[in-house]
């Protein structure tokens, strides 16, 4: 299976940065053994939605491939609506807005906005679990885990990270990850006392010239559809081109750790 949107394109070889990326013909597997909770690191990707009387199958594939015990995802390459039968089998059904710019442009802000070094990229875990909705232990270790690993790929000059400081304080920051021509943003996050301030614009613009010196020639992001950070991507240059739709069914058991 040939991955055709420039969502799922990267967010495989994001995926095969850290874990392992298995392409089966016709589907893909994705895993992250270290993150068995992780939907975003451990799903079957396909070429469509499910049809009408498939989902057992696929239900079966995942327990066969990954683990009977991992969070059921799912999510394929185009935008063909989910059937019924998803969400009456307990599956929640999301849409994300892929959002692409050839150019992102924002004015410059007040305060300095440089690259991150290796270890100061570890770091950025502390800024989102500030803007995390949970605070368990949990949580707080995938985030550390989830940082560990982008500095990684800064080390290995696969990503650049970008923060803005207010003082000696990190207050937001961002990654682009470089697939081929595309330069793909990660995890744009400010400090709730930070917002509304232009930050995120600025530092997205920034990102942007820096990859546009590497090479890239176009910007992909990911959104959730209508959300604030959505109409921030838009005002710098960023335009809807894909729709990204997933679905994932959690054991009554288990903690959703994203």
């Amino acid at each position: 299976m040939i991955a055709k949107s420039v969502a799922l394109s990267t967010e495989l070889a994001l995926a095969a940065t850290r874990g392992r990326v298995i392409d089966r013909g016709d589907y893909i597997v994705v895993e992250t053994p270290e993150e068995p909770g992780w939907i975003d690191g451990n799903y079957l990707a396909l070429p469509r939605a499910p049809s009408a009387g498939e989902l057992a199958h696929w239900e079966q594939t995942f327990a066969e491939e990954l683990s009977p015990d991992y969070a059921v995802s799912l999510r394929w390459d185009d935008d063909s609506e989910a059937p019924p039968e998803l969400a009456a089998a307990g599956f929640e059904v999301e849409t994300f807005d892929m959002m692409i710019a050839s150019e992102v442009l924002a004015p410059p802000h007040i305060l300095p906005m440089r690259v991150l070094a290796p270890p100061v990229v570890a770091t950025t875990a502390d800024v989102a679990w500030a803007v995390a909705d949970r605070h368990d232990e949990m949580y707080r270790k995938f985030l550390k885990n989830r940082a560990r690993w982008q500095q990684g790929l800064v080390e290995d000059d696969r990503a650049r990270f970008f923060g803005c400081f207010d003082g000696t304080q990190l207050v937001a920051s961002c990654g682009v990850f470089f697939a081929g021509d595309i330069a793909r943003y990660q995890d744009v996050q400010t400090l709730p006392t930070h917002r509304r301030r232009g930050i995120a614009g600025a530092l997205l613009a920034t990102a942007a010239r820096d990859a546009r010196a590497r090479g890239s020639t176009s910007f992909a992001i990911l959104a959730q559809r209508g959300s604030d950070a959505q109409r921030v991507y838009q005002r710098v240059g960023f335009a809807v081109a894909e729709r990204s739709p997933r679905a994932s069914r959690y054991p009554t058991i288990a903690r959703r750790t994203t």
